[in-house]
């Protein structure tokens, strides 16, 4: 989200336009400052994590299909589970009107539990579900902070800030964004298209962003004008698949299809098999110049084997409209 804390850049904003933001703050979350004086993005009053209904699901390899419901209040439902500190742990995020049951989402928990790491399904269809986007989208805010609150409950039984992964489609690109920024030393965020409604153009204080984890890699898959993801360079690593703006196979579908849209979770699946890699990458300026691009040897791939290693900016690849979508 961005280095300095939300809450100094609301009240600096508030103080600048000559009117007080408002605020509210749910149990032990931090305040949160809201309408006028604050950031366009951030207009809206957040609901509460009751309202929202947040819940977190645990798979591993002992409970690959049935999962064990952690509670970040009662730590003996950690405890007490099949979570263990030294493995990496991967939160997958979904977005909005979606749920943690959705196919893609169990597909990739299932690819994940075969890495033999901890998979946290982050559960918060109430919120995400409203019909006012705008609504749900205000919500993320909340989400991320009680997922930093979950963190740091994994941290003391354990684990460290370093092991975890937070991996979200759409909103919940954004909602992982908020996340990192309430908790420093997260290993990595990965947002797959991240979403574009109400969050072009307002910058690093609404986005997820590089300074949200030690890495942060973004896949854009639906950034055209009228698309529900967002085109800007976010992160330490930005992908643009095909350009970023549609995919192929997606030719005649409308947003509401989401076909470009869920082509970003179906490619980062497909990249956790060793099968299937997305490379190479060439690092261009933009997707215009990409075919005089030359190939870079240390270019990072596409998806779940991206490293910060490999460099930073913006990296351009071609993909086909079959499965696996890697070349």
């Amino acid at each position: 989200m961005g280095s300095l804390s939300l809450a100094v850049v609301f009240l600096a904003a508030a103080i600048i336009q000559g009117c007080q933001a408002e605020s509210v703050q749910y149990d032990d979350l931090d305040r949160l400052y809201y309408g006028s004086g604050s950031p366009a993005c951030h207009h809206l009053k957040p609901e509460s994590p009751s309202a929202i209904v947040i819940r977190y699901w645990l798979y591993t390899k002992q409970n690959k299909n049935s999962a064990q419901e952690l509670k970040r209040k009662d730590s003996s439902s950690i405890t007490k589970s099949n979570f263990q500190s030294s493995r990496d742990t991967k939160f997958i995020i979904h977005g909005y009107s979606s749920n943690y049951k959705r196919s893609w989402a169990q597909s990739m928990k299932n690819a994940l539990v075969d890495k033999n790491t901890n998979v946290i399904m982050v559960d918060w269809e109430e919120g995400a579900g409203r019909y006012n986007y705008a609504q749900s989208r205000a919500n993320t805010r909340v989400v991320g902070l009680d997922i930093g609150k979950l963190i740091g409950v994994l941290k003391s039984k354990g684990a460290s800030y370093g092991s975890m992964h937070m991996i979200g489609h759409s909103l919940g690109a954004h909602t992982a964004g908020y996340a990192g920024e309430s908790v420093s030393g997260i290993g990595r965020l990965t947002g797959l298209d991240p979403a574009g409604p109400e969050f072009t153009g307002y910058g690093s204080v609404c986005t997820i962003d590089k300074s949200d984890a030690t890495f942060v890699d973004i896949i854009h898959t639906d950034g055209e004008f009228t698309g529900a993801g967002l085109l800007d360079q976010l992160g330490h690593q930005d992908f643009y698949p095909n350009g970023g703006e549609s995919q192929p196979g997606c030719e005649g579908t409308s947003v509401a299809e989401g076909c470009d849209h869920s082509r970003a979770y179906y490619f980062f699946t497909e990249s956790i098999y060793s099968s299937c890699n997305f490379s190479p990458t060439k690092k261009c300026t933009n997707w215009s110049s990409y075919p005089n691009c030359n190939n870079c040897g240390t270019c990072p791939e596409m998806g779940y084997g991206a490293l910060k290693s490999k460099g930073q900016g913006a990296y351009y690849l071609t993909t086909n409209n079959k499965s696996p979508y890697c070349k």
